[in-house]
């Protein structure tokens, strides 16, 4: 029979649910295989199970007292039980699903899963239909007819909660289907991830086959031909082809970034327990993202460090035989040929010991991504995408230092318990505990609205503003100068994220008046209400400064980050000579206050009298640690959340100025990174409640020489290029430089700027800072 509802309902409710019954059960018999039976149960089953809603609430209004209670009081409960039994086979044929397109489970694993769950469905309909068939008789019984009469009007029917669980339940199964879309759109993402890191490993394994196949070869031909002439011809030819041996490998971190930015939360059913359905819901862009971070990206970089070894090493080999092979040829003498062979010998074992090393890395690598970067993992409920302690120090491993602690109560214990945490930190590498702590300062998603009270100078306006007395009062001393005719010019610098800016802008609102000319590269800029479009060149922008201040006034120059003013066709050091001739000529017509870095700053007074060139230099590196400390508590009182311990203890403001005037003493009394600082140590809670936690994070120095110059110069710049860093290195970019900028990308310690201008991750700077200067200074 069709199981269509249908307007022409009668009073025999019973004989309609026997014969939807015995219809559905000949169809479900019929079914061939797992993807036939799950289309079946997705309609036909929903269909009936609509039906016999349908002829419940028909029944529910009728005044025939024996058809409402069996449809209503006795079979709804057996309903129930075939309904929810319908759903969770239809829930695990859906997991089977996603294990075969993960391809986790054999085909005769799912032939076998078919038939047990068709045998399970089949018994339960015909033990339904065995229950109706003895409530049918049971209503043929006087005795049994009076009971029924008596239940009815003494109990109220239960047919609406029956209803709304049916109908939820109904729900369900449309809500697992359209998971099960969403999980395989995940699997696609994943397979595309997988496809990334093996091309990577791929790449990698068929280079350093070609380097070792090539010193074979050299080795072989050096054995078998005493003819230097061709064994230099050929190890020219070698040397051309090195140069295009390296593997396109600086894409890897945009090419993962694209895959997992795809990746949205997913909310997916994974088992039933006791008649209820268990979920599990995981943001997989953040989990991908985080697991990639910490799993993934270090053993990357261990193999571009072997792959770039390996490079190195054969290049330097052929470049010490070709000089060799030279030699010997210009000053017509014989090669040693009996030494070379033995050379290229240690060269071959030498290569093939790292292949070995980089082997085990790249097969990590493949397996890591076969078997744990699956749906299967999150449906069967086992641990996704997890982090391991070994490689992550994250949040909730200081919950788990804390149990140790907690164990011990002597003083001798805490000591084992510091020790062990010690310990900890050494079993990794510098890389890896400094990748952990980018990826945590970075990776504060749901702090997004507090941490920007904390990130954003201006958030209203410039309420949040807080006063530098000293370099304040310095100013005004050196303005009241300038106004009574000294020729006065004003530098101020100084390290990154220490407020140059801010302060610029402050003083301009508090001392400048109106007569203020804001020049930065390519903007307009207005001098005597004449607006004007800059460029890159300083020079021309002052001489249009000077030459059109039409109403005799006296300008305040504002030049924020001169290390800005340059690109490919005006000079750094031409714009900086061009404001020193400036001030030497123009300051008592025009007051200049610029700012730079400190480091800047050292650069150019080891090429021109820079600093000297101004008048007065205030140092903005260091604020007032009462001054920071109003800054935090300023901006967290505009949060209107309350702050607690880790503990959850309320943290008094007594307290929250104590915790403000150590982290001003951690980062070196720097405005801006304290601030930052205090983001990574904050987290929000679902209830709104800010926590304040010590970050156990630390960044280490792990840089090699040629990256601590590419740093140097992004913080000297500010922005830098690939074209730029060629530049200063020349003929060594490739050999040495390329795989360095390569590595500080992939890492995220450089980040590209959407204009294609790598500068350092902000949340790393200071720390860089620190570094650079140790190293300089020692």
């Amino acid at each position: 029979m069709n199981l269509d509802i249908t307007t022409d309902v009668t009073n025999d409710y019973l004989y309609k649910i026997k014969e939807a019954f015995n219809v559905y059960n000949e169809k479900l018999k019929a079914a061939k295989d797992r993807l036939a039976l799950i289309l079946f149960i997705k309609i036909e089953f929903i269909k009936l199970a609509k039906y016999f809603i349908a002829l419940g609430n028909d029944a529910s209004k009728q005044n025939n007292e024996v058809q409402t209670y069996l449809v209503n009081y006795i079979l709804s409960e057996d309903f129930k039980t075939v309904l929810i039994l319908h759903r969770d086979v239809f829930l695990e044929f859906n997991k089977v699903c996603i294990y075969n397109q993960e391809i986790q489970v054999k085909e005769q694993q799912i032939a076998n899963h078919f038939e047990q769950s068709k045998t399970i469905l089949i018994d339960k309909l015909e033990d339904f239909q065995n229950i109706l068939e003895s409530k049918i008789k049971e209503v043929n019984n006087k005795k049994g007819f009076k009971n029924i009469t008596n239940t009815v009007s003494l109990q109220k029917n239960p047919w609406e909660v029956y209803k709304a669980q049916y109908e939820t339940i109904v729900k369900q199964f449309i809500d697992i289907d359209t998971q099960k879309v969403e999980a395989y759109i995940s699997i696609a993402t994943f397979n595309e991830l997988k496809k990334v890191v093996t091309n990577v490993t791929n790449e990698h394994e068929a280079l350093v086959d070609k380097i070792s196949n090539n010193v074979h070869l050299i080795s072989k031909i050096t054995k078998e031909n005493k003819d230097y002439s061709l064994l230099l011809s050929h190890v020219e030819d070698q040397l051309t082809q090195q140069s295009v041996l390296e593997n396109n490998q600086n894409t890897f971190s945009d090419a993962v970034n694209i895959h997992i930015n795809q990746l949205q939360k997913i909310t997916i059913a994974i088992k039933t327990i006791n008649g209820l359905l268990s979920i599990r819901e995981v943001d997989l862009k953040r989990s991908t993202q985080k697991w990639f971070d910490y799993e993934i990206l270090p053993k990357y970089m261990d193999l571009i460090g072997f792959e770039t070894n390996i490079v190195n090493k054969y290049s330097l080999h052929l470049l010490n035989l070709k000089n060799s092979l030279q030699h010997s040829k210009e000053r017509l003498e014989d090669t040693k040929f009996s030494a070379i062979p033995t050379t290229l010998t240690h060269v071959e074992q030498s290569i093939n010991d790292l292949k070995i090393k980089s082997q085990i890395i790249a097969n990590s690598l493949k397996d890591k991504v076969k078997n744990e970067l699956l749906i299967s993992n999150l449906i069967a409920g086992k641990p996704f995408l997890e982090v391991t302690l070994n490689s992550s120090l994250n949040v909730e491993s200081s919950t788990i230092l804390k149990k140790i602690k907690e164990s011990f109560q002597s003083g001798g214990a805490f000591f084992n318990s510091q020790y062990k945490k010690t310990l900890q930190y050494k079993s990794l590498s510098n890389l890896e505990i400094s990748t952990q702590c980018i990826v945590h300062r970075m990776q504060q998603d749901e702090n997004t609205h507090y941490d920007s009270l904390f990130l954003n100078k201006n958030f209203i306006g410039d309420l949040f503003l807080v006063p530098r007395r000293n370099q304040e009062n310095k100013l005004k001393l050196i303005l009241d100068h300038w106004k009574q005719g000294f020729n006065k010019s004003v530098l101020v610098y100084g390290d990154r994220l220490s407020g140059r800016s801010t302060f610029l802008e402050y003083a301009a609102s508090k001392f400048f008046g109106n007569n203020i000319v804001t020049l930065a590269p390519n903007c307009d800029a207005i001098i005597d209400g004449r607006k004007f479009k800059t460029t890159n060149n300083l020079k021309e922008a002052l001489h249009y400064v000077k030459n059109n201040n039409i109403k005799s006034t006296k300008p305040i120059i504002l030049i924020d980050d001169l290390e800005l003013w340059r690109d490919d066709k005006n000079s750094f050091l031409n714009n900086i000579r061009a404001l020193i001739n400036f001030i030497e000529t123009e300051s008592d017509n025009a007051f200049v206050m610029a700012t730079t870095t400190q480091m800047m700053a050292n650069h150019l007074d080891n090429r021109l009298n820079f600093s000297n060139a101004f008048s007065d230099v205030i140092d903005v590196n260091q604020a007032n640690e009462n001054e920071i400390a109003n800054a935090i508590i300023l901006r967290h009182g505009a949060a209107h959340r309350d702050i607690v311990s880790k503990k959850l203890e309320p943290i008094s403001n007594n307290k929250l100025r104590i915790i403000a005037l150590k982290l001003s003493k951690e980062n070196s009394y720097n405005l801006g990174n304290t601030l930052q600082s205090w983001t990574y140590n904050t987290h929000v809670q679902e209830n709104q409640t800010v926590v304040y936690k010590d970050s156990n994070y630390e960044f280490l120095d792990f840089f090699t020489s040629e990256e601590i110059i590419i740093l140097k110069q992004a913080l000297i710049f500010t922005f830098i290029s690939e074209y730029s860093i060629k530049n200063v290195t020349t003929t060594s970019f490739i050999s040495d430089f390329k795989s360095a900028l390569r590595r500080l990308l992939n890492v995220k310690i450089l980040v590209r700027h959407l204009n294609g201008y790598l500068y350092i991750n902000p949340v790393v700077v200071n720390d860089i800072t620190k570094i650079i200067n140790s190293k300089m200074n020692s």
